[in-house]
């Protein structure tokens, strides 16, 4: 008898699994799923309030999401992209054809002057290798959203960001190992549509 691997080690092995299936993806298969996901994203925050939303720009075979981000900017709502300061992570402002530079990562953050706190979000949107149906999110490894997001833990008090993991379908495992710091998803959307885990307890429009 072997003994399982650790819940670190076990993630180290998800994460090379799903970022190989990602990047395995064909450029037209990818056009195909990026068209369907931004589609579905767009109709999902059309029958949804709150004004500032976070979303992620795309990095080794994530989600193109900047057709459905131009449509929400067009339709009002104000765009933020996460802008990493040392190990913590804040949102500057994105418009259409804003100065992008890359960050030590190579992740492009937005050259913006306006920024939003992480607790006066409305919706934020995330990338991630891995999620299950009950809203576990496996992201790169880099602990930056639990950092940033990890106050959901803690309070239940007033309106709160809606964490919306953004992925493709293929990404969806059956289960996935969970530490105590990882933040869980209160919604999914895929290219095959919207699954809530749990949206009614953390509505930024909830009174």
């Amino acid at each position: 008898m072997t003994d399982s691997p650790a819940p670190s080690q076990a993630k180290q092995i998800l994460r090379r699994q799903f970022l190989s299936e990602r990047l395995a993806l064909s450029a037209q298969r990818r056009l195909i799923l990026d068209r369907q996901l931004a589609a579905q994203l767009v109709r999902f925050m059309a029958e949804r309030p709150g004004i500032r939303v976070s979303a992620f720009w795309p990095f080794r075979g994530e989600p193109d999401l900047t057709p459905a981000l131009r449509v929400l900017h067009d339709a009002g709502r104000r765009i933020y992209l996460p802008v990493l300061q040392g190990q913590e992570m804040t949102f500057g402002r994105w418009y259409p054809d804003i100065a992008m530079r890359p960050n030590r990562f190579g992740i492009p953050e937005p050259q913006s002057a306006e920024f939003c706190p992480a607790d006066t979000l409305d919706w934020v949107l995330m990338p991630m290798l891995a999620f299950t149906g009950a809203g576990a999110r496996l992201g790169m490894g880099g602990g930056f959203y639990d950092r940033t997001f990890g106050f959901l833990l803690h309070s239940d008090a007033g309106p709160q960001p809606v964490l919306v993991g953004v992925a493709y379908s293929l990404q969806q495992a059956p289960a996935l190992p969970v530490d105590r710091w990882d933040v869980p998803l209160s919604v999914v959307i895929t290219d095959l549509g919207v699954h809530e885990c749990g949206l009614s307890e953390r509505d930024p429009t909830a009174s």
